[in-house]
């Protein structure tokens, strides 16, 4: 089961049976329009807006949805699942979901945090593709309770849909994505919020290049810097550090170090 048929869901719908890795995709939310379409898509083989129903016989439940409802979906989630169910996420945060969520669920459902490197700017199951993990990093942050069986599947089911798999703790998750995919979205952002509609006519593809990924939906980029501030206020205090030398050096018309 999906909960979320967007983008990163409906790419795990239509890669899990394009490679014939599932018989049954359930695609579960609260929008009938949206499931629909993801249905319409291939991206799931059958939708619903009643949870229950649609991780009842579930042997393995992706979360999707925005990380500030992650932990308030997956224990909703594992109040319904009726036999032994493994739980995992695509929630760019790690350390709160993870730490949330420890010693909150059933016996027979387990939870291990996951982060598939391979998003995009672009939203809704419309730009979903079944190759949208091949040869992408994804990140699975086990917690102190995570069983070894529990971990290994996980691990399994990115690499079956094409992943390269890094396992760290999810402490660590959180400071390195803070720097090489939070603190990046921070820096296009202000960018393209820095230039003027009238210079923005003159753009071409390397200010479009810098700032595409600006374009993502600001709502959940909001919550990720907020489950994120720490490591993000970090990244930006190292990054204004380096822009400050850089800006000293062209001051002082210091090629070697501007070089």
């Amino acid at each position: 089961a999906i909960l979320g048929v967007g983008l990163i869901g409906g790419s795990i719908g239509l890669a899990l049976l394009k490679r014939k890795l599932a018989r049954q995709v359930i695609g579960l939310g609260r929008n009938s329009s949206r499931l629909r379409s993801a249905r319409r898509r291939g991206a799931v083989t059958a939708t619903s807006t009643r949870w229950a129903t649609g991780v009842a016989g579930a042997e393995m439940v992706v979360v999707c949805t925005p990380v500030g409802q992650i932990v308030e979906h997956v224990l909703a989630l594992a109040e319904n699942c009726n036999r032994p169910t493994l739980i995992t996420d695509v929630g760019s945060t790690k350390q709160h979901i993870v730490e949330s969520l420890a010693g909150k669920l059933p016996a027979h459902v387990q939870f291990v945090g996951s982060h598939p490197m391979s998003g995009s700017e672009k939203t809704g199951v419309r730009h979903s593709r079944d190759d949208l993990f091949e040869g992408h990093v994804a990140i699975v942050t086990p917690g102190s309770g995570t069983r070894a069986d529990s971990l290994k599947s996980v691990c399994r089911f990115w690499e079956a849909l094409g992943s390269r798999v890094i396992t760290m703790t999810p402490d660590i998750h959180d400071q390195a994505v803070g720097a090489v995919s939070h603190l990046p979205h921070v820096a296009a952002t202000v960018l393209a919020a820095g230039t003027s509609s009238q210079d923005q006519l003159l753009a071409s593809s390397g200010w479009l290049d810098t700032t595409r990924v600006a374009a993502g939906d600001p709502r959940l980029w909001q919550q990720i810097f907020e489950e994120n501030k720490g490591h993000v206020l970090k990244s930006i205090d190292q990054f204004a550090e380096l822009l400050g030398q850089f800006r000293d050096a062209l001051a002082k018309d210091d090629r070697r170090t501007v070089s």
